[in-house]
């Protein structure tokens, strides 16, 4: 059974091959989230933010480190999210 892919791939500039630039990277990022299923794409820091705030910032990957509410956060010290 194939797995479904995320619905944010359309406009996903990771999954659509304009955010890095690190060879076989976006690749990697593509099979472990946007191409695995529900269960590993809803995990996806980007796709967390665009669902909490319309829209995700270059700066943040699948995998990032920080919680969705210090993403947030650094989206509005960033100016990229209203105060």
């Amino acid at each position: 059974m194939e797995k479904e892919l995320c619905p944010k791939v359309a406009k996903c500039p990771l999954f659509n091959g304009t955010l890095l630039k690190v060879p076989g990277a976006e690749e990697s990022y593509k099979n472990l989230f946007c191409k695995s299923g529900k269960q590993k794409w809803s995990t996806c820091k980007r796709y967390m933010t665009s669902e909490k705030v319309g829209k995700c910032s270059d700066w943040i990957l699948p995998n990032c480190s920080l919680t969705l509410e210090q993403i947030v956060s650094k989206m509005k010290e960033k100016g990229e999210l209203p105060l």
